[in-house]
């Protein structure tokens, strides 16, 4: 099976860019793949915030 992950960098999740994430989504599906999708917008998670602490 295929697996596509969408990723959606655009602060608003519902706007052009969404738009066209989603006919691709179910671009890939029809043609039976498993698809994830993720809205970058949604995630909270931080980098390294000084000295290299988090590595």
């Amino acid at each position: 099976m295929k697996k596509v992950i969408i990723i959606n960098g655009s602060p608003r999740k519902n706007f052009n860019t969404a738009k066209v994430l989603k006919e691709a989504q179910k671009g890939a599906e029809a043609a039976g793949a498993e698809v994830e999708y993720f809205n970058l917008v949604d995630l909270n998670f931080k980098g390294c915030m000084s000295y290299y602490a988090c590595k």
